[in-house]
């Protein structure tokens, strides 16, 4: 569908169901979670591993075609760990994966289907020994890691820096850098001069949640039961 149909009190009920789920089966998984965790559809994630912790308003988007994966490996004598920390936005499609320590800071921008891992998860000559070598990553404060990007064992991507769509980081990135290819390579840089806003002035406003409330109910004022009911049984061009 083009747009969302559903009336308002739908649309709530559906998002304290999320919350509910959140609650019930996500929470319990992990060594810790701030306030504010919103997860859409958090059935969609996938994860394994008990030292997960989670900052105040993470933000985890989440897709029926393609799983969200939070994974800290704790057999054949690894340790992993995973950190992020506050208002960080991870997108659907997300695999971050660690056999040893991967630190993900505030503010931090995640675009759908980003694979981040500290391991080969593989000997180069014993194929059934896992997980290989590792190295600890480290994703500086409101980094921003493009599309379908790659961020290898070892990495360091500094503060502010953006990951280009599709690259492949296999060396550390200096702050308020641009970075692109494969492998990727500085392609330009932050002017630290201009303001910058980042994810955590969302959540400055402690009206925040009311605030969404309302924008959600003026994008959906003209919504009725049956609209939506028709949509669902007999769509048109538009819906």
């Amino acid at each position: 569908m083009q747009k969302d149909n559903r009336p308002f009190y739908i649309r709530l009920l559906v998002e304290r169901f999320y919350s509910f789920w959140t609650k019930k089966f996500i929470i319990p998984q992990l060594q810790s979670a701030g306030k504010g965790l919103d997860i859409n559809k958090p059935w969609n994630i996938d994860i394994y591993g008990s030292k997960i912790s989670l900052g105040n308003n993470v933000h985890i988007r989440t897709s029926k075609n393609t799983i969200t994966q939070l994974c800290a490996w704790n057999r054949n004598d690894c340790d992993g760990e995973i950190y992020i920390g506050n208002n960080v936005l991870i997108s659907p499609g997300v695999k971050i994966l660690s056999s040893k320590k991967i630190v993900i800071e505030s503010n931090v921008m995640i675009a759908s289907n980003v694979y981040i891992s500290d391991s080969d998860w593989h000997e180069v000559y014993d194929r059934i020994s896992t997980p290989g070598l590792s190295s600890e990553v480290y994703i500086s404060e409101n980094a921003w890691l493009g599309e379908g990007s790659k961020i290898a064992k070892g990495v360091k991507i500094g503060k502010n820096s953006i990951i280009g769509m599709g690259s492949i980081v296999v060396s550390d990135v200096p702050d308020n850098s641009i970075f692109g290819g494969n492998p990727a390579k500085k392609i330009g840089e932050i002017d630290t001069n201009k303001p910058m806003r980042t994810r955590e002035d969302l959540f400055l406003n402690k009206d925040y949640k009311n605030l969404m409330k309302f924008l959600i109910k003026e994008d959906l004022k003209d919504n009725s039961i049956l609209k939506w009911l028709r949509t669902i049984f007999y769509r048109k061009k538009g819906d």
